[in-house]
Order: structure tokens, then sequence, then C-alpha cells
């Protein structure tokens, strides 16, 4: 993913420019239609003539904050107009205290109930913000053990037991290259536990390189399991809302409407945009040409992190000129929720 760029890097505006871009920036996200000048003196009752209106715009197109469709002379801001939006001129990010209310016991019926409690936040976060809501379940940023029970079957075969820090239980039956008995798969246990505990696939993979016969086949499992785990735990995504992108009017040709229903259904790809890095309590805000994925070039997303030992995400998907101090503040509070139901689930 491409990264935003930075503050300093943003062209230096006089406040006329900035109160003309925050109109039309406004004005664009209201009626998804380009922004004349004369539309701009008459709605925002400013003190100026259109024809002045015109230079000021033409002014910000040159420095690559608007742009203008072939077929009218209103602008509408560019990803760079819509950065400087966000870092210069939007409004404080927050919802309404009752809306607040709303959720919050939403969020409290569905406590203990992980499932439940991801779909609400999915499904709040679509209806406050009008938009599409994607949200991943917590996990360990990499899955790694904390508990290895080997419990035997017949002869060859055991059953391989692998408690996760977050409390993720995963099984595996496997057959060994050399009969071990009970005894013996005790001691293994013990030992694996003490040698592994904390460690990801690649560290368990480590230890295999140095374990023979029983022991090397096990260790080999554990780190698959450990890897599954990973890979599970990227393609678990929810999603909601995917009617309100399809009822906007950037979506409302069938071809565009089909990339994007084909992007929901691919929770892999989904997974791809996560901001890996993002920090606990951070919103993550992505324009545009500032990520990679083709179909969604005239989207933007909004992301967030929840949790701090098992971590997730929720955010929102919708276009370029989607209600950004809104989504930002759906965003933000809906991840503080969750980052308190997860101190619950963790006993803290």
């Amino acid at each position: 993913m491409a990264r935003k760029p930075h503050s300093s890097s943003l062209p230096e505006l006089d406040e006329r420019a900035k109160q003309l871009l925050g109109a039309v920036v406004r004005q664009h996200i209201a009626t998804a239609q380009p922004v004349a000048s004369a539309e701009l003196v008459r709605s925002y009752h400013l003190d100026i003539s259109p024809a002045t209106v015109r230079n000021e715009l033409a002014a910000l197109e040159d420095l690559g904050l608007l742009t203008h469709p072939h077929t009218s002379s209103g602008r509408v801001p560019t990803d760079l107009g819509y950065r400087y939006f966000i870092e210069s001129l939007m409004p404080r990010p927050a919802l309404g205290a009752a809306e607040e209310l709303t959720v919050s016991h939403q969020f409290q019926q569905a406590l203990r109930d992980t499932a439940a409690w991801l779909r609400v936040a999915a499904s709040s976060l679509a209806r406050l913000t009008a938009e599409a809501s994607i949200v991943t379940p917590p996990a360990a940023k990499r899955s790694t053990v904390r508990h290895v029970e080997i419990v035997p079957v017949h002869e060859r075969r055991v059953l391989l037991v692998a408690v996760l820090e977050g409390g993720q239980v995963r099984q595996q039956l496997l057959e060994v290259s050399a009969p071990v008995t009970a005894d013996q798969l005790r001691m293994l246990s013990s030992r694996f536990t003490e040698a592994v505990a904390g460690a990801n696939g690649d560290r368990v993979r480590d230890v295999a390189g140095h374990e023979t016969g029983a022991a090397a086949d096990v260790a080999r499992a554990l780190a698959r399991v450990l890897d599954e785990n990973d890979a599970w735990h990227a393609h678990d995504v929810y999603v909601d809302g995917f009617q309100n992108i399809l009822a906007k009017p950037e979506f409302a040709q069938t071809e565009r409407g089909r990339e994007m229903l084909s992007l929901f259904e691919d929770h892999t790809r989904l997974a791809e945009i996560l901001p890996l890095d993002l920090g606990a309590g951070d919103v993550h805000v992505s324009i545009g040409s500032e990520h990679r994925l083709e179909p969604l070039r005239d989207c933007s997303f909004i992301f967030g992190r929840y949790g701090s030992d098992a971590v997730g995400f929720v955010g929102v998907l919708g276009p370029t000129r989607m209600d950004y101090a809104r989504s930002i503040g759906a965003v933000r509070y809906v991840g503080s929720l969750m980052s308190d139901l997860v101190r619950v689930m963790e006993g803290r």
C-alpha cells in the first residue's frame, strides 16, 4: 500500500484558497457533481465574484488539488485535494452522543459472543457511514504457541494439540516416522512447551531443524498449524453495507459494480489492504491512488486497529468523496469499543 503524502509536502495555501478548496470538497461530497464557481458563490454566500472564484479554482487546479472532467467546467477534488482537506480543513471527527450510546448498547448486548460483536461492528459502521464496512476478528500479529500437548492415538498416529496465545486451540492428526510410547509423548509435550512457548511458525521451524524422528515430525506439524492459523485469520473478514456502495452514483455502472462485488467476495484481496503496521488507536486513511488495487482507485479506505495483544481491524470503504470526518469518527469510536471488549475477553 502506498504511503500517504507527508503533511510538509502539501502545498501552502492562503485563507481564501483554503476556504474555496474546503467548499469544493464539501459540495462535491454532498452532490457527487462537479462544482462550478457560480454555485460556490450562491451556496456559500461568498463576497467575491464568480470570475474571481474561477481564477482561484484554476490556481488550485494548477497545484494538483482540483481537476475537472472534460465535459464540465466545474471542478472536483483530486486525491491530493482530499488529503489536504483531511490534514488541514476537516472538522474534528466525532459521532453524536446519542449515536454513540446506541452503538455502545448494541455491543453490550453482544458481550461474550465474539462472532456477534464482530457482526455488530460491521453493521454499525455500515449504518453510521452509509459506506461498506470491513471488520477482522482479534488475532495475534503472528500466531504463537502457549502450550503443546501430544496425545497417542494408534501406533505411529498421534494427535497434536496446540494452544495458541489468545486462547485458540488447534488440533492435527499426524503420522510420525518412528513408534513412540505414551510416556515419551508426555515428555516431548513438556519439552516442546518449554522450548517453543511464545514462538511463531518461523521459530518452530528452526527448532524442527535440530530434532530427529517423531520430535521433528511434530515440530514441523506445529509450524504448519501456526502458518495455517495466520492464513486463516488473514482471510477471515466480516463485511457489511455493500448495498451502500452500489447506491452511489460512482458505482452505478454495471461493470464497476461487478468489480466491487468481486473484491468483496475475495477476502484474501481485502485482507491485503489492511495497514498491518498501524498502532493501537490510530486511524489510517488511504485515498484513491494511494492504494494499489485497481478496482479501488476511485475509493478511499479508513481503518483503525483495536486490541493490544490480540489485534483486529475495523474500517469502511467508499468513494473518494466520502464524508471523512464522520467516517473517521465512526471507525475511531467502534474501534475503542472493540478494544474494550478484547480486554474483557482477555480477562483484564
